[in-house]
C-alpha cells in the first residue's frame, strides 16, 4: 500500500492508542497486543482525522507466503472469488497494519484496486452519516457490531446476504445481510497459575464480588469499546440495576481499573493482579511466551448467561459507487482466503462452527461451538451502548 514516507517508522515509536499509556514495550509480543489494545480503543478517540491510503500491487515476499494455508488453518466451506478488476473504498475501524494482509490478498485474488481509509469506529459511523445520499466508501469494516447496527436501523447500511455467511450463527449478523460477522473474540477471565490455585478459580465472572478476591481483579476503563459492549450486554440479560450493582460491588472489593486491556494483561502475567478481565487475543501470546497464565471461560454452567463473543463486522454503504467490487470483497472476507489473513494477525477466531482455530489456538483457548454465549440482540445493544457510557464513566473512566 502507498502511505507517506516515514509513517510506519514514526509509529514504530508512537505509543500505541491510549494517551494514558506511555510505557515503551521491549518485546514483540507487547507490541501485538497494543495493537490489540487500539483496536478497541479508537471508537472512542474524538478529533482524529481518519488516515486515506491508496492500495498499490501486493508485494511478492509477503503474498506468497499468505497465499499458502499453514497446517491447521482454518478451513472454512465458503465459495471463492473470483476476478472482479475495477475499485472499492472500504472505511475500516480495524488498525491498517491489521487490514492489510486481507486487503492485500483480495487485490491479488479479485484484481480490485483497493484505497483503505482508517479510523474509529465511532468517528466513522459519524462521517458515514455525514454522506449521506452521497457516500465516498463502498464498505465498513468495523470492530463494533453494535455500531453497525444502529447504521443499518438509519438505512446507512445496503442489505447483501453473502452465500459465504450461510453457516455463520444468526446472533452475528443483520437478519436482512446489512452486517455480517468476520471473525470473533471472547470476554474472559485471564489468570496468573503461579497465584491462584485450581480449587479457587471463579467459574463465573460474577464470583469475583466474594471476598476471596479482594483486591485480585483488574479491568480495563470504560474508555475500551469492548469494556462498553460487555457492560451493554450484561444490561441486556441482567438489567441496569443489576449490572450497576455489581460493578460497585467490584469497585468495593478492591477492583484496580487500568488504563487498557494490555496493562490489565501485563498485571496479571507479572503478578501483580491474580486475576483480569479481558479479551481472549491479550492471553494468546501470553501463554505462547511461556507466561504463567491461564483462561477462564466463565458463566458456562447450565443456568448461566455464557461467555460474551464479539464480532467484528462487514457492511456494504447505502448508495455505493462500486457494488460488484463491495459484494466481492464481503465474499472474501468471509471465504477461507479471507479468513486465513484475518485470524492469523491477531488470535481471533472464525464465527462459522465447526471451522478450527488455525494459526489462532493456544491452550486453553476454545472454537466458537465450544463457547456457551449469552442471547445477544444488537439491534438493542446499539442503544444500550449509549447508556453505558452515561452509567459507568464515573465509576471506570479513570485508570491507575
Amino acid at each position: 500500500m502507498r502511505r507517506r514516507p516515514g509513517r510506519d517508522a514514526r509509529r514504530r515509536h508512537r505509543r500505541e492508542s491510549d494517551p494514558h499509556d506511555r510505557g515503551r514495550r521491549d518485546r514483540r509480543h507487547d507490541d501485538r497486543r497494543a495493537h490489540h489494545r487500539r483496536d478497541d480503543r479508537r471508537d472512542g478517540r474524538r478529533g482524529h482525522r481518519p488516515r486515506a491510503t491508496g492500495t498499490a500491487t501486493a508485494r511478492a515476499t509477503s503474498t506468497a507466503t499468505r497465499a499458502a494455508a499453514p497446517a491447521g488453518a482454518p478451513a472454512a466451506a465458503a465459495s471463492p472469488v473470483g476476478r472482479v478488476g475495477g475499485n472499492l473504498v472500504i472505511y475500516s475501524a480495524r488498525k491498517e497494519e491489521l487490514m492489510k494482509p486481507l486487503v492485500e490478498a483480495f487485490e491479488r485474488q479479485t484484481g480490485v484496486k483497493v484505497t483503505l481509509k482508517s479510523g474509529g469506529a465511532g468517528e466513522l459511523a459519524q462521517l458515514i452519516e455525514r454522506e449521506r445520499g452521497n457516500t465516498l466508501g463502498d464498505v465498513l469494516f468495523t470492530t463494533d457490531a453494535a455500531s453497525a447496527e444502529a447504521l443499518r436501523q438509519k438505512g446507512l447500511l445496503e442489505p447483501y446476504v453473502s452465500p459465504n455467511a450461510a453457516k455463520i450463527p444468526a446472533e452475528f449478523k443483520a437478519a436482512d445481510g446489512a452486517w455480517t460477522g468476520t471473525i470473533g473474540r471472547s470476554r474472559n477471565i485471564m489468570y496468573n497459575t503461579n497465584l491462584a490455585k485450581p480449587e479457587e478459580l471463579p467459574k463465573s465472572v460474577y464470583e469475583l464480588t466474594d471476598p476471596k478476591y479482594r483486591g485480585k481483579v483488574a479491568m480495563a476503563s470504560i474508555r475500551e469499546g469492548s469494556v462498553k459492549l460487555w457492560l451493554a450486554s450484561m444490561i441486556q440479560e441482567r438489567g441496569e440495576d443489576f449490572t450497576v450493582k455489581y460493578i460497585n460491588d467490584l469497585k468495593a472489593n478492591g477492583l484496580k481499573v487500568l488504563a487498557n486491556h494490555t496493562e490489565v494483561a501485563n498485571a496479571v502475567s507479572r503478578g501483580e493482579v491474580t486475576y483480569g478481565l479481558v479479551n481472549h487475543y491479550y492471553y494468546v501470546p501470553a501463554k505462547r511466551e511461556g507466561q504463567p497464565v491461564g483462561l477462564i471461560y466463565p458463566d458456562q454452567g447450565p443456568n448461566e448467561g455464557g461467555t460474551l463473543v464479539v464480532p467484528l463486522a462487514v457492511s456494504i454503504l447505502k448508495g455505493a459507487k462500486n457494488q460488484a467490487q463491495a459484494r466481492a470483497f464481503v465474499d472474501f472476507a468471509l471465504s477461507q482466503e479471507g479468513q486465513l489473513p484475518l485470524t492469523t494477525q491477531e488470535n481471533e477466531f472464525p464465527l462459522t462452527p465447526g471451522v478450527g482455530l488455525g494459526e489462532a489456538a493456544a491452550p486453553g483457548v476454545k472454537p466458537i461451538d465450544e463457547i456457551k454465549r449469552p442471547t445477544t440482540d444488537y439491534a438493542k445493544l446499539a442503544d444500550i451502548e449509549k447508556r453505558v457510557v452515561d452509567l459507568f464513566t464515573p465509576i471506570l473512566g479513570g485508570g491507575q
